[in-house]
């Protein structure tokens, strides 16, 4: 599994060859985005809709998100658009599967997570706080990409607190430095004080990182 990170929550994956987009905000530098066949929206909130009607129609990619999401591209004319349910799993090219989880970020309609499952396990749980629900989640993910910002989504600590209840193999800070500051040094410290061993990976802007 390949993955880019294009700042904020925007990530781009690679998996048995489907190319997946996530979260396209409006300042995300889209030169620098190549190839795409699905982007998934996990919420209707600008800095995570943002750049959905170009980029669907200048990578010709399909464009799934949840009912919100789906009206919103439908009204900006994207054709290539499909609805997707908390609980709901779609199947895409070569294997692949990528399942709606819904999520705790009470200033949206309907929140979703996705989880990608391919050659290795990905949750992108959009912007999130810390939920019990996420318990049902710990064996099923390898790659966690967790919200560190603490601007209507969990803070550092609260991040931790959703690692503990998952964990993944590696985490992945996201949703700091467009939108608000943070720190991923304290999340690892967090970690380290609940003794919570997993690897955290900093991302770095358009840099590949393969698992």
């Amino acid at each position: 599994m390949k993955v880019i990170w294009y700042g904020h929550s925007c990530f781009w994956i690679e998996t048995k060859g489907v190319k997946i987009l996530i979260d396209p905000y409006p300042e995300v530098d889209d030169d620098r985005i190549g190839e795409v066949d699905y982007i998934f929206i996990t919420h209707e909130h600008t800095d995570h809709y943002g750049k959905v009607e170009l980029l669907s129609r200048l990578r010709g990619a399909t464009v799934v998100g949840p009912k919100q999401v789906y009206l919103m591209a439908v009204a900006d004319g994207v054709t290539r658009v499909k609805e997707i349910e908390a609980g709901q799993t779609m199947e895409l090219e070569n294997g692949v599967k990528v399942t709606a989880v819904y999520v705790e970020h009470p200033s949206s309609q309907y929140p979703l997570g996705y989880l990608i499952e391919g050659d290795k396990r990905l949750f992108h749980p959009g912007d999130t706080y810390a939920t019990p629900a996420f318990q049902r989640l710990r064996g099923k993910v390898d790659i966690l990409l967790v919200p560190i910002s603490g601007r209507s989504t969990a803070n550092e600590r609260e991040a931790a607190h959703i690692v503990e209840d998952i964990r993944p193999r590696v985490v992945i800070p996201m949703h700091y430095g467009v939108y608000g500051e943070a720190e991923p040094g304290k999340l690892a410290e967090e970690l380290r004080r609940r003794r919570v061993w997993v690897l955290v990976k900093v991302p770095r802007l358009y840099e590949e990182m393969s698992f």
